[in-house]
């Protein structure tokens, strides 16, 4: 038995013995019978019912087979690479046995769709949040797997029933062994790292109240941060408007809500209510909020004015025992501590005391995780608001256990990019996302402009799990012409957010670019929801066809050789050009006229014309300068050439 497969091989030794038994079928989306298992019992729908253990040994031993054809490399090339990002409980969420309930995705269910992530070329896998989380102050009718309620412990609706059986298992076994599924395939598992916040009940509470910011439970309706009048929508909090912030009188009566942390407000009803919760199993903020009549202040974003409502669920750690000297000359005397835009963001507003010991404690956790699960990195939420040394020394960790390991910022703006790299990042979340809400040709070739100069490399996407799907803002059209857009950019990553491949419209969350108008719609973050998976067509065909042609163009796609070439009509072009070599990608952005491509107007000297990808079939027509192709509304376009030496 390979020690590299341990916990995978005990799930198929485990199948394997229990082929015989009578069990439940189950249903699954045909789509994800990449395996070919061929002991069907059922079929209609574009779904398939089957014995589950027999399929699960027939995949497994399909994805032992299939490692013959990857060797996982340490280090990652960020060039050569696509991320699919997904969140477990809804990526591989189903009605499984047709009961007309929707059961939540597992680890082991996840395995099962890992062949069709290499059929889209993905070799990092970026999970969405797979911590426990709390089930108090719920967003939605499942919560928020953000409201981190324990780094150190996993959500439980994560472990499949299917092995409830299995001896000296637990559900970090599961973890471990998807991951080990993933590496026989090449594929790096990225998590998201949560420290900054944490759920308003969780785990370390009971023990360091004072790592939280509290409030007085009757100001908890309606909490809000204050509306800076006379700055304007989403405005960053710079030092230069600070005095504006602390100077407004909506400021001064939020400050008024904060209230001292429950062990310093009544230090002998603390200790009371400390021992009460561990004698009873009650939960430590209920008795608090009871018998002390304060509560973790909910968080809330760090830009001026934004419309944002606040997060209920979460709340922010006090990463300093003391506020920034910036702004202590403004505060109240007496000022019990706060949470505002500033102290948010501790990367530029520092204190003098570090709370060393949640410090310690967020390391520990990102090392517990790394060990424990053997991944391959994280995506640091909020990150960009850590303080300098807490990151360093929290990245220093990581790379000791991982020297290669894939460090995401979810830093929203390209022009961050410098900082990033140099704070140790690897990769960022960038830009594209927003550029791509408005698809205009003027904004993507500002986006594209600066691509090449990057020193990190950034999500080339149109959606991510924070935003509206790209289906919804302009069809099944749409989505394919912006997947082509964004698989050959410079120093760009294509980005998947599970789902895409069959275009799903409903969201994960509309935290960003929400184009609903705030409408109460059910989201993936906080919803019982399963894709359409048995969507059709999908999306799938196109992607292998853009892998196939990037390995082909390999030489050729470099930032060096990346250039703008000069639009035609509605008609946007990029290009790589080297020695006699032109590869370009053309895009029709109008949604509803056709347009003519004119190949003798990108580069004079066109020997050959090859067409390489359509996102949708257009046409050549004979007539004008060179050879005229008609592209369809929202078509995409590929092309490569030779040119007369």
């Amino acid at each position: 038995m390979s020690r590299q497969c341990q916990e995978l091989n005990r799930i198929l030794e485990y199948f394997s013995g229990r082929q015989q038994l009578t069990m439940e079928p189950i249903w699954l989306p045909a789509l994800w019978n990449e395996c070919g298992y061929l002991p069907i019992q059922n079929n209609k729908e574009g779904e398939i019912l089957v014995n589950p253990a027999r399929f699960m040994v027939k995949h497994l031993q399909y994805l032992l087979e299939m490692s013959s054809d990857y060797t996982h490399h340490e280090q990652t090339d960020l060039d050569d690479s696509v991320i699919y990002c997904s969140l477990l409980r809804y990526s591989a969420a189903w009605d499984y046995t047709h009961s007309g309930q929707i059961q939540s995705g597992t680890f082991l269910r996840f395995m099962i769709l890992l062949p069709l992530l290499k059929r889209m070329n993905v070799n990092i896998l970026y999970l969405l949040p797979v911590t426990r989380y709390s089930d108090l102050n719920l967003k939605g009718d499942i919560g928020s797997p953000y409201a981190v309620y324990s780094l150190f412990d996993l959500d439980h609706n994560l472990h499949d029933p299917l092995l409830d059986d299995m001896e000296e298992w637990t559900i970090h076994h599961e973890l471990a062994a998807l991951v080990e599924a993933c590496h026989l395939l090449d594929i790096k598992v990225v998590l998201d790292l949560i420290p900054r916040v944490t759920a308003r009940d969780n785990a370390v509470l009971a023990e360091h109240p004072d790592w939280f910011y509290w409030i007085d439970l009757k100001a908890l309706p309606g909490f809000k941060p204050p509306e800076i009048s006379g700055l304007p929508f989403f405005t960053e909090c710079t030092p230069d408007r600070l005095e504006a912030v602390y100077r407004s009188n909506e400021t001064l009566a939020f400050l008024n809500q904060f209230r001292l942390p429950p062990n310093e407000l009544d230090a002998e009803l603390w200790s009371i209510l400390q021992t009460r919760a561990q004698t009873t199993g009650e939960s430590i903020l209920t008795l608090i909020e009871q018998e002390m009549g304060i509560t973790p202040a909910p968080a809330h974003s760090d830009w001026i004015n934004d419309v944002q409502p606040i997060w209920t669920d979460i709340a922010f750690y006090k990463l300093y025992k003391d506020p920034s000297p910036l702004v202590r000359s403004y505060l109240p005397e007496g000022q019990p501590p706060y949470v505002l835009f500033d102290t948010i963001k501790c990367n530029v507003y520092p204190g003098d005391e570090p709370n060393q010991e949640l410090w310690d404690m967020l390391v520990e956790a990102a090392c517990f995780q790394l060990n424990t699960y053997n991944i391959d990195g994280f995506r640091i939420d909020i990150g960009h608001t850590l303080p300098l040394p807490l990151q360093t020394k929290m990245f220093g960790a990581i790379k000791e256990i991982k020297p290669a390991a894939i460090l995401i910022s979810e830093d929203l703006f390209n022009r961050n990019h410098r900082e990033a790299a140099k704070s140790g990042y690897n990769v960022m979340l960038g830009s594209g996302w927003n550029i791509m809400t408005d698809i205009t040709a003027e904004r993507l070739q500002d986006y594209l402009r600066g691509l090449p100069d990057l020193q990190i490399h950034v999500f080339a996407c149109a959606e991510t799990a924070d935003t509206p799907r790209i289906t919804s803002r302009g069809g099944t059209g749409l989505s394919r012409l912006m997947a082509v857009f964004n698989y050959f950019l410079p120093n760009g990553i294509p980005y998947l957010t599970t789902g895409v491949e069959v275009y799903e419209q409903q969201p994960l969350n509309c935290g960003l670019a929400d184009n609903t108008g705030g409408a109460d719609i059910p989201k993936a973050f906080f919803n019982t929801m399963a894709i359409d998976w048995v969507h059709e067509p999908n999306l799938l065909p196109l992607l292998e066809q853009l892998k196939q042609v990037k390995r082909q163009y390999a030489d050729l796609l470099k930032p060096g050789n990346f250039y703008l070439s000069e639009s035609q009509g509605d008609v946007m072009i990029y290009s790589y050009y080297m020695k006699d070599k032109l590869f370009s990608a053309c895009f029709n952005l109008n949604p509803d006229q056709t347009q003519l491509l004119r190949t003798g107007l990108i580069c004079p000297g066109l020997q050959t014309v090859s067409t390489l990808i359509e996102s949708e079939p257009g046409r050549w027509i004979s007539g004008g300068s060179g050879e005229t192709y008609e592209l369809r509304p929202y078509q995409a376009l590929v092309l490569g050439m030779e040119l007369i030496s």
